[in-house]
């Protein structure tokens, strides 16, 4: 139970950080602002075996939404090409009423101009927050992991959500559009609370926009804003965090981890970097537990450390970074102790790059998808979410200094 509220308060600081994008929109215009209601009909991507024996029926829902229209008074606004700031309530129901029940969520968007006509408008869509879910593994009254009768996809009510994808406007008549989104959509913890295989949804949105002061509602106008420095810019952010490894072992380890970048900023609004990434995961320390994924014998601090490169991608909105770093691990004595299978029978000697199973092994590929927030000039806040394909490692809060 400890665990869980300290997962709570992780919660809410994450609607804090991202709430950041609605503060510091700097949206200002009141009349700009649109009431979006939409349904929502989609499905649980079986992204893991035991996600696919608990999908029963489609996904069903709707989604209340505000929306401002940034006016380009801060540079960031101009730079991306005067995005949409948004904040959605979602209801869905997640087509197994036993086991996975429904889901409500709240998160702070935005939408990003690619294509604008007197027809329609395309956007790309992106927004972190939290949700809710009212079924997890410790609902089912069950033990039986084995057979499955348990929601093995979530461990605990509270979770980040994520949405990602595309957004369409039609013009019906004054102040009232069609719109409609095709997003991906995750729940997890990150393995904060076991079982965490997450959830992974692929929803259509079909709806209307109201706009009720239209005839009042500014345009964004081009200001003359200079470019942003593009030298290179060095970071470096040391995180923590916890998680588990097994929902039965009941057991909490520390993770930690230390990234140095250097980025290049290619355009006013994203820059690319190179990174290397340290690791510390204390799951790996060969406790006696029911889950065999890794052969693992004695407590050895090598097995616990894991180092990469990462090639990232990042927005740049004002104080606020959020991007996407793909790593490739360089020191990784785990990978030749998964799966248990194999490594249980002889020693493995895996090269670089290799291929790999992700329901019985971690792989050579790691992801992290991240939120900054600068405090100063020098000072960061940053928020991680590391990943190995569409499985959630864990959740990184960090602190950083740049140059």
């Amino acid at each position: 139970m400890n665990q869980r509220k300290k997962f709570a308060r992780q919660i809410a600081l994450i609607i804090f950080l991202s709430g950041c994008i609605l503060s510091k929109s700097g949206a200002q215009s009141s009349a700009g602002y649109g009431i979006k209601l939409q349904a929502i009909r989609g499905s649980v991507y079986p992204h893991d075996k035991q996600i696919k024996k608990i999908i029963d029926q489609p996904v069903s829902g709707a989604e209340l939404s505000v929306e401002f229209q940034t006016l380009g008074k801060k540079p960031w606004q101009q730079y991306n090409n005067f995005p949409i700031v948004g904040i959605g309530a979602v209801w869905l129901n997640l087509g197994n009423p036993t086991l996975l029940g429904d889901a409500f969520a709240l998160y702070p968007y935005l939408n990003f101009r690619l294509l604008e006509t007197k027809l329609f408008k395309l956007r790309v869509k992106a927004g972190m927050g939290a949700s809710y879910l009212t079924k997890t593994y410790y609902n089912t009254n069950t033990d039986n992991y084995q057979t499955l009768t348990g929601n093995t996809a979530i461990g605990s009510h509270l979770n980040i959500y994520f949405a990602g994808g595309a957004n369409m406007e039609a013009p019906i008549t004054s102040g009232v559009s069609l719109t409609a989104d095709y997003t991906w959509n995750h729940m997890s913890n990150g393995s904060v609370v076991t079982p965490n295989t997450g959830l992974n949804l692929l929803n259509a949105f079909v709806g209307i926009k109201y706009t009720p002061n239209y005839r009042n509602a500014a345009n964004p106008q081009k200001q003359e804003y200079p470019n942003i420095n593009r030298n290179i810019r060095w970071e470096c952010i040391a995180s923590g965090g916890v998680r588990q490894l097994y929902y039965k072992d009941k057991m909490n380890f520390p993770i930690g981890s230390l990234s140095v970048a250097a980025y290049k900023p290619l355009t006013n609004f994203y820059q690319m970097g190179l990174g290397l990434d340290g690791f510390y995961d204390g799951v790996f320390d060969g406790h006696d537990s029911k889950y065999t994924r890794t052969y693992l014998q004695t407590d050895e601090l090598k097995n616990k450390i894991r180092a990469g490169i990462s090639w990232r991608h990042e927005l740049l909105l004002g104080k606020i970074t959020a991007g996407f770093h793909f790593g490739l691990y360089i020191y990784d004595p785990i990978k030749n102790l998964e799966p248990y299978s194999e490594a249980n029978i002889k020693p493995l000697n895996k090269p670089l790059i290799y291929p790999y199973d992700i329901d019985f092994e971690d792989g050579w590929l790691y992801t992290r998808a991240v939120f900054k927030y600068a405090v100063t000039d020098h000072l960061l806040l940053s928020v991680g979410l590391k990943t190995h394909l569409q499985k959630a490692e864990f959740i990184e809060w960090g602190v950083g200094y740049k140059l």
